[in-house]
């Protein structure tokens, strides 16, 4: 899944795989991962909200991903990106 997006002049976007959960942020001159696949908390965790704030080009980017009670590895998650305080996408997707 991608959600692309702008932090300030700068494209970006936010790409998760479906299948190991790695999720990261992409802009031309970086790239931040906020869930590795490699990282035991990327697959387990009980919590139906999480959140990962960084600061990229002197913006604070804030994202948010909500989960289902019930199976939720297989349902769908809502996304959220936020800069710097203000909503600039939100997706629902695996």
């Amino acid at each position: 899944m991608e959600i692309d997006f702008s932090i300030g002049n700068v494209s970006a976007k936010l790409v998760r795989g479906w299948f190991l959960g790695g999720m990261k942020l992409v802009t031309p001159s970086e790239s931040i991962w906020l869930q590795h696949p490699l990282q035991p908390s990327t697959h387990f965790s009980f919590r139906l909200k999480r959140s990962w704030q960084r600061s990229i080009s002197g913006h604070q980017v804030r994202v948010e991903k909500t989960r289902s009670l019930l199976v939720a590895g297989v349902r769908p998650q809502s996304y959220s990106v936020f800069v710097d305080g203000e909503l600039v996408a939100n997706d629902h997707g695996l």
